[in-house]
């Protein structure tokens, strides 16, 4: 956890250790656009940013978010840019979609910062922040394969990838991670067996309808991996409602795993329905983003890395109450508080 630990720390820093703003200095206006709020892990996001900005008197926060529309955050980020916004932090709906408007706040001297999700330019990020997706696909399908080991004696089964929202860095990454892992893992165990690969979008309603589909077109799924934590809930939903369920030790029983930490996922674990997420932090995560827009602004621009992955940690029944998820943070339920 040492690791964790640091990371945390880091976070922490203090304005001034970052900056050297001058007393008096009028506030500078950030411009934040995120993907969408329907989605918790986004609005943990914001939060975080709207703390860290709290906590540098000199940043002032102008906060607007796509609702999942990549042509209206384009137009959101293009207003921005025309509110001379001193500084811009972006969660892109689709890396190459907000290419576009980052080369023009480029042009126009306006530093970005993306968070979670990056820009698919090069050198056109000042920082680009977001947890190691691929280390998660691939931390997926290791742990589906323990579970099934566990289970079997052997690593055997029947496994559905259910992929994120595709055209994202974090989804396309975490679907490279988990199906370059689950290829490898195959080929010393030939029993195991991938029977449905499809896109789910972080959406839990179209989740629930596709795995409803897979439940009655397969007897025998063992596992089911997904691109985050909403996509995870609508499958649980959908094997409850097939009549399908059946706890956690039991042969029977359809290992989930998710992806983020939500509050959703926390409770469907502590319950005993959902096996375990890796959790990401993004209130966390975005306070650091604040931290580097205000060095940049204001202090010493060559302590920001262009690219940086924050950590994440394995949540299960067995760890979620532990010291290391209490130390790492579980925003989940931090803020649905």
């Amino acid at each position: 956890m040492s690791k964790i630990r640091n990371y945390l720390a880091a976070a922490a820093v203090s304005a001034a250790s970052l900056c050297g703003a001058s007393a008096g200095h009028a506030a500078d206006l950030i411009g934040l656009s995120v993907a969408t709020l329907a989605n918790p892990f986004f609005q943990g996001m914001t939060k975080g940013v709207q703390s860290g900005i709290a906590a540098h008197p000199d940043l002032k926060l102008i906060n607007t978010s796509a609702n999942g529309d990549a042509n209206t955050q384009t137009n959101q980020v293009t207003d921005l840019i025309n509110q001379h916004v001193a500084a811009l932090i972006l969660n892109p709906i689709n890396a190459n979609s907000i290419v576009p408007v980052v080369k023009e706040a480029n042009k126009k001297g306006i530093p970005v910062f993306t968070l979670d999700r990056g820009a698919a330019c090069g050198g056109c990020q000042v920082n680009f922040l977001e947890t190691d997706n691929k280390a998660l696909g691939k931390e997926g399908a290791d742990f589906i394969a323990d579970q099934l080991k566990q289970r079997y004696g052997s690593v055997k089964g029947n496994v559905v990838d259910l992929e994120g929202l595709l055209g994202t860095t974090a989804g396309d990454d975490r679907e490279r991670g988990f199906a370059t892992e689950f290829e490898a893992l195959q080929k010393d165990n030939p029993g195991l067996k991938l029977v449905a690969r499809q896109a789910a979008d972080f959406d839990a309603d179209k989740a629930f309808n596709i795995t409803t589909q897979l439940l009655a077109a397969h007897n025998d799924i063992d596992a089911v991996f997904n691109g985050n934590d909403d996509n995870a809930v609508g499958v649980v939903r959908a094997i409850r409602q097939a009549n399908r369920f059946k706890p956690i030790g039991d042969p029977k029983h359809i290992v989930v795993i998710g992806i983020d930490g939500t509050e959703q996922a926390l409770s469907s674990i502590r319950r005993g329905q959902m096996d375990a997420t890796l959790s990401q932090n993004p209130v966390t995560m975005a306070q650091q983003s604040v931290n580097y827009v205000e060095a940049y602004l204001h202090g010493d621009k060559s302590k920001i890395p262009a690219h940086q992955f924050w950590p994440h940690l394995l949540i299960t029944k067995a760890t979620i109450d532990s010291a290391a998820a209490k130390s790492y943070g579980l925003w989940g339920d931090e803020i649905s508080h």
